[in-house]
């Protein structure tokens, strides 16, 4: 798209680094549906360009009844799997919203998510001539398989990264809650008791935190079915102040 600007004073929405109108439009636009409760909104606070954990969203729509990681792409190669895999891990759904010219971008996308994305999905999309905007369907636990491919995934220090923002674990039975999985076929919520992984509490779904089982899984445990590729992460780490894991 050529010869489009966009006027006015948008400094809250921009990115550090350069940012075209494009892009930037689809934010302002984000921005003012939620303003006028115009569909696509959602309930919850929206922060623009915020840090969280290791990425910086270009929407993070929070506190509502699903936390968004929204992400507009206009132009700009993208770690679609990455991010993906950190907003679910977070607890955050996603929304991928390209804009309309750039179907090569979305061809991408989907090429990167593809192996672990199940139908029914549709990226979003918007043209700011024309005013539009779809945020699509959202990426979650449930359309979108979440193989644990590196020993990081059991270190709390390692998920919350340097640049924590607004990013937590919640506290579980004196550790860390890093969520559910599947352990070569066990369901397990894993608590990490040290920050880099050296030691575990785990919990079958429903069972009372007094109840914890001290060294299962072992953390050769643990390396041992991640390189036979059988853990699956099934849900995010435990979220501050959510009871619905208990």
């Amino acid at each position: 798209m050529t010869g489009f600007e966009l006027w006015g004073g948008f400094e809250r929405y921009r990115s550090a680094g350069e940012e075209s109108d494009e892009h930037l439009w689809g934010k302002v636009e984000l921005d003012r549906r939620q303003e006028d409760e115009r569909t696509p909104w959602f309930q919850g606070g929206y922060r623009f360009e915020k840090k969280f954990a290791d990425r910086v969203p270009d929407c993070l729509v929070h506190g509502g009844p699903v936390n968004r990681w929204i992400e507009i792409v206009a132009g700009s190669d993208q770690p679609y799997r990455a991010k993906t895999r950190e907003a679910l891990r977070l607890g955050c759904v996603v929304h991928w919203v390209f804009q309309r010219e750039h179907r090569e971008q979305m061809r991408d996308a989907r090429k990167a998510l593809e192996p672990e994305l199940e139908e029914p999905f549709q990226f979003g999309e918007y043209d700011p001539r024309a005013g539009e905007l779809d945020v699509g369907t959202p990426i979650t636990f449930k359309n979108y398989a979440f193989p644990v491919e590196e020993f990081a995934e059991f270190r709390p220090e390692e998920i919350l990264g340097y640049r924590k923002g607004k990013a937590r674990i919640a506290r579980r039975a004196c550790g860390w809650d890093l969520g559910l999985f599947d352990l070569a076929g066990s369901h397990r919520r894993v608590i990490a008791m040290t920050r880099d992984g050296r030691r575990f509490k785990s919990l079958a779904p429903g069972q009372p935190d007094e109840d914890a089982v001290w060294d299962f899984p072992t953390k050769d445990g643990v390396k041992a079915v991640i390189e036979n590729e059988r853990v699956t992460r099934l849900g995010p780490v435990g979220q501050p102040g959510d009871q619905t894991s208990r």
